[in-house]
């Protein structure tokens, strides 16, 4: 029985049912809440959970202190 965590998982990436059961297993938390937030905004429907929100901003804001560091070291 596939439940939504299982969906996700084999949405995002692109594998059979049955591997996605085995990657919930070795997968962390912290891991499952980013491909949570990335399944979100692909299902379209406008809605994404205050959860899911959070990890997003994170990753946006980890990106511009990578890009800073990076812009930095190259001049």
């Amino acid at each position: 029985m596939k439940t939504e965590k299982t969906e996700m998982i084999m949405k995002y990436f692109d594998v059979t049912y049955k591997v996605a059961k085995q990657y919930e297993i070795i997968l962390k938390d912290k891991q499952l809440r980013q491909i949570k937030a990335w399944y979100e905004t692909k299902k379209g429907d406008g809605t994404i959970s205050a959860e899911s929100e959070e990890v997003l901003k994170e990753i946006l804001t980890k990106g511009k202190i990578l890009k800073k560091a990076i812009d930095e070291k190259v001049k």
